[in-house]
């Protein structure tokens, strides 16, 4: 009020008082003219479309935290999904002058984050797998399967919902910036310096890597947004990691099929990318398949690694889903060709056929502790531990703590935003297996509700095996063998006329 926008003494945000013009705010944005959202999308798809990325992250964050929806599809929402009554603001008020802070943290779950971080800096923390996801309503050239928003698809629909309330993204209006919004909170506000007993105030943070996601296309080149379940351009990616580099970093997406794979795949690394993701399961890509052979030469000759979802696919699978092309062994096409594989989850869910012995079924997760444990492979094959608190995950964290001979291969991840799904994330499962207590789990629940994206990661420092394994605080830290990026060659001419043929939805 008052006329004033001074900077919120809590955190970077600028204070609400900057919102207060109508003439400048809609549904909680701010935005660098009057222009409505609407506008704005039109406007900032039609520049997209004429050959250069405008979409701004920077220029449409929200400045508070969504109004919570209403109605029984949220309430269910919310229950499922992110069940939190506190933001990660919240932790600690910065606000009184000549005090100290003020932590709203149990002294027990204030302990369990000196525990997780008592051989590791914030700073130095690495996340590999963030997901980025938008329903394309503000230009941002995302795009989610029309299945995903319809009752006509009741289980979709309501699955979406779900994974959008972890995400903290209410409604289907202005998707796309409630979710970047809150992400950025997260990591923003992410482990407070005071709590560590540093002597500085504020807070520390790492590292995020956000994945773009390609498209299906058709081995002829044909892209098929109607087996596309999920699709984030590369430029979206290229812009985070552009507007706010302390925090992000992009991994791009590109697949194999598509007529113009090479080209992209340059367009990526020139624009800093070291990483691409794959999920071949809803990507439809077969990675044995001899088409992919000049794109795994061009990956090697650009020191490119690729991030490749192994196992099966509960998630995104509206559009398309074929779990056998998740099967571990598949991964020797790339690996074969010498280039660097991260095995996202460790391949910690479902069943596969062993095609290196007569067919016959076995989990996936032995076929990945396999092939790790290949020589060839030693200097290869990576692995994420991404989502391995997952309810049905669980019995595999245990077995890769006890997998201490790969741990110098493994690297974190949080898949986010999975651990943020209530429904999905069980530390009851983790105290019934031993690798958390009880007293660990009241204060890891109790950290979720401020900040999952912290919950994630002191789950996995915390996690003890069954005769005190741990995961080393290296797996935490960016790996020597595995860059998560590299300089960055594109003149601003050149980044501005990257092609955004990929980034319609038509």
């Amino acid at each position: 009020g008052g006329g004033t926008c001074p900077e919120c003494p809590r955190c970077s945000w600028l204070s609400s008082c900057m919102a207060s013009n109508d003439s400048a705010r809609e549904g909680g944005t701010l935005s660098s003219d009057a222009t409505s959202e609407e506008d704005a999308s039109t406007t900032t798809t039609t520049d997209a479309q004429a050959g250069g990325y405008t979409w701004s992250v920077r220029e449409r964050r929200l400045t508070a935290p969504p109004q919570r929806g209403r109605g029984l599809l949220s309430l269910i929402a919310k229950k499922a999904g992110g069940n939190f009554s506190r933001e990660p603001e919240d932790v600690v008020d910065y606000t009184a002058p000549g005090t100290a802070p003020l932590c709203n943290l149990s002294p027990e779950c204030q302990a369990i984050l000196r525990e997780a971080f008592s051989d590791l800096a914030p700073t130095e923390v690495v996340d590999y797998h963030v997901h980025i996801v938008g329903h394309g309503d503000s230009g941002s050239g995302c795009h989610l399967h029309s299945s995903t928003k319809t009752w006509l698809h009741p289980v979709k629909r309501l699955k979406s919902a779900i994974f959008m309330a972890a995400a903290q993204v209410p409604d289907m209006d202005n998707g796309d910036v409630q979710y970047i919004s809150r992400l950025l909170r997260l990591v923003e506000h992410y482990v407070p310096a005071h709590v560590l007993n540093e002597t500085s105030t504020g807070y520390l943070h790492g590292k995020i890597c956000l994945l773009a996601f390609d498209a299906y296309y058709e081995k002829d080149g044909r892209k098929n947004m109607d087996k596309t379940t999920l699709y984030v351009p590369n430029e979206y990616a290229y812009q985070c990691a552009k507007e706010f580099p302390d925090m992000c970093v992009a991994v791009g997406s590109v697949n194999p099929y598509r007529g113009d794979a090479i080209q992209e795949l340059e367009n990526c690394a020139a624009n800093g990318v070291a990483i691409i993701k794959w999920l071949p399961n809803s990507m439809g890509i077969n990675p044995k398949d001899q088409e992919c052979i000049p794109f795994y030469e061009k990956l090697k000759e650009l020191g490119m690694a690729l991030l490749i979802h192994v196992g099966d696919e509960h998630t995104v699978n509206a559009g398309f889903i074929d779990d056998s092309l998740g099967n571990p062994l598949l991964l020797r096409g790339p690996l074969d060709h010498g280039v660097k594989v991260i095995a996202a989850h460790c391949a910690s869910e479902g069943k596969c056929r062993d095609i290196d012995n007569q067919n016959q079924v076995v989990e996936c997760f032995d076929m990945f502790l396999r092939l790790m444990r290949e020589d060839k492979y030693k200097d290869l094959l990576f692995g994420d531990i991404s989502a391995i608190t997952a309810f049905k995950r669980v019995v595999y964290l245990r077995r890769l703590l006890e997998a201490t001979d790969i741990h110098d291969r493994l690297m974190y991840g949080s898949d986010y935003p999975v651990p943020a799904i209530n429904l999905v994330v069980s530390t009851k499962k983790m105290v019934r297996y031993g690798i958390v207590s009880q007293a660990q789990r009241a204060a890891l629940n109790e950290l979720y509700n401020f900040n999952p994206l912290v919950f994630d990661l002191a789950c996995k420092r915390l996690a003890r095996g069954p005769n005190g394994e741990a995961f080393p605080p290296a797996v935490f830290k960016a790996h020597p063998k595995l860059p998560i990026q590299q300089p960055i060659v594109a003149s601003p001419s050149t980044d501005a006329s990257l092609s955004m043929a990929g980034a319609t939805n038509s």
